[in-house]
């Protein structure tokens, strides 16, 4: 029963519970599983109401509370960039921001902090012969990552943070881009790719990084940044005065590690530098009222079956049929000397036979997912 409508959206009665259900933007879903993983771990409830009608309204709240933390007549640009990367699924926040920001309690430490680009979002093109991945948009990305963390570290520490402060910004889908870009993952050509992107990812940060030492000082000299000297040397001689000038606000960003919940939430990507499949086709989603187990093929092959790219959806089962856990460290090797911090998470398991045959008959779930459709489950 529709009560009435409220703030661009109505509420109904669903059971014991009262939903304020969106109306106002289309959903950018791909996957049913990332509508639930925003429901269940990131939406916003507060009282007995959904504050979150749409995931548009999650990227808006976390940008429009980072954006305080600009001078007064660079908040909206900051805000509108940040609001660009989240609903394009280019950059994602760590978990606690996502949770919390522009809510009635914001909470997160002042330190300690992680981002994530997806590098599936910077594929154009896929499965096609024109396909290619935007390195420089990507490192516009990696900068504003940066520049996102720094703002709620400043916000956490209000003496206006720290330049000590330990962030994280790393990369996942990149298996996702290399099945869209029709690179096997077990390849040199494979590996090259995950090399250039390692180095994309840390040529952004290091921008970011200067940036917010020339903007807020409390700057590290670059000689108490070992582990950038030798990625600058292959840049312009520019770079190097201006970071030998100023310094850099962060000695290490770059990591790759796992973020499950993250991955998830981007339309089920693979999760860090994890080949695909490797956690399986279904997934639980635990909340507070029910668990739910969800079966998909992810992302990339999603996609795939949705533009009939079946060639390359051959490839790559025949691929992930025979996929070594060598695989994973050669691709992992060829990144390593860009990323400031080891990758010593677990190896993934080679994909069992009988997961590649149920994938293969799932269906593709690429259509824009709207959650208005399953209503008393999006609950307050």
């Amino acid at each position: 029963m529709w009560l009435k409508s409220l703030a661009g959206g109505r509420l109904i009665l669903a059971g014991k519970f009262i939903v304020r259900v969106a109306m106002r933007h289309s959903s950018p879903f791909k996957d049913i599983i990332a509508v639930e993983a925003w429901d269940a771990w990131f939406r916003w409830r507060e009282e007995g109401y959904l504050r979150d009608l749409s995931i548009h309204d999650t990227w808006s709240r976390i940008a429009r509370l980072l954006s305080t933390a600009e001078p007064r007549d660079q908040a909206a640009a900051f805000e509108r960039r940040m609001i660009e990367a989240s609903e394009s699924w280019r950059l994602l926040l760590d978990e606690r921001i996502i949770v919390s920001a522009g809510t009635a309690k914001p909470d997160w430490p002042g330190d300690g902090l992680a981002a994530v680009l997806n590098a599936a979002s910077f594929v154009c093109a896929p499965y096609s012969d024109d396909a290619c991945f935007e390195h420089e948009p990507f490192e516009a990305v990696a900068a504003l990552a940066v520049h996102a963390l720094d703002n709620a570290c400043c916000m956490a520490d209000q003496s206006g943070g720290q330049a000590h402060t330990h962030l994280r910004i790393g990369v996942m889908g990149l298996a996702d881009a290399m099945a869209m870009l029709q690179l096997p993952y077990d390849s040199a050509a494979g590996r090259r790719f995950a090399h250039d992107v390692a180095r994309s990812l840390a040529i952004g940060c290091l921008h970011g990084s200067l940036r917010m030492a020339c903007d807020r000082g409390d700057a590290h000299s670059l000689s108490a940044c070992p582990a950038q000297q030798h990625k600058l040397q292959a840049q312009p001689a520019e770079l190097l005065r201006d970071v030998q000038r100023h310094g850099l606000r962060h000695q290490r960003l770059t990591t790759i590690e796992p973020q499950r919940r993250i991955a998830l939430l981007a339309n089920n990507i693979a999760d860090a530098v994890d080949p695909l499949l490797a956690h399986g086709y279904a997934h639980t989603i635990a909340d507070a009222y029910t668990t739910r187990s969800i079966c998909s093929s992810g992302y990339a092959i999603n996609l795939a079956k949705h533009l009939n790219a079946h060639g390359a959806l051959t490839a790559l089962f025949k691929e992930l049929a025979i996929l070594s856990p060598e695989a994973q460290l050669a691709l992992r090797a060829a990144m390593q000397a860009w990323i400031d911090y080891p990758m010593d998470y677990l190896l993934a398991q080679s994909v069992p036979s009988e997961t590649l045959s149920a994938v293969a008959a799932l269906r593709p779930t690429q259509e824009r997912i709207d959650p208005r459709q399953y209503g008393p489950r999006y609950r307050a």
